[in-house]
């Protein structure tokens, strides 16, 4: 149940940090751009929340601890949306995102304790 739980979680911020990505990748920051992205992408969206509902809700009542899971999915969401931004979007990193990754690498890993 906990790899479940933790799965669940993992694909709900995986889907929240590719939305921003293809946001950016295919439409324009305009009002009516924003809201065509989000009519097309409103599926995606709604599973990567029940997704994401389901992993809490689970998680709380096998973990007893909802922190670590915010922990992860904040940790998920960083790295994923770095790696797509580079891949994607073909930005560069710095060496301060670099770091901020470790440390929020880090910071999950002390939750979990």
């Amino acid at each position: 149940m906990k790899f479940l739980v933790i799965g669940a979680i993992v694909i709900g911020a995986a889907v929240f940090s590719l939305l921003p990505i293809l946001s950016a990748y295919f439409f324009q920051p305009t009002l009516k751009d924003s809201i065509r992205f989000n009519i097309y992408f409103l599926p995606l969206s709604f599973l990567g929340n029940i997704a994401l509902a389901w992993g809490f809700i689970q998680g709380s009542k096998t973990f007893g601890n909802t922190v670590m899971l915010g922990g992860i999915q904040t940790g998920v969401n960083a790295i994923l949306v770095t790696i797509l931004s580079i891949i994607v979007l073909r930005q560069n990193i710095s060496v301060y995102s670099i770091i901020g990754i470790f440390l929020i690498a880090i910071g999950v890993i002390l939750l979990n304790k």
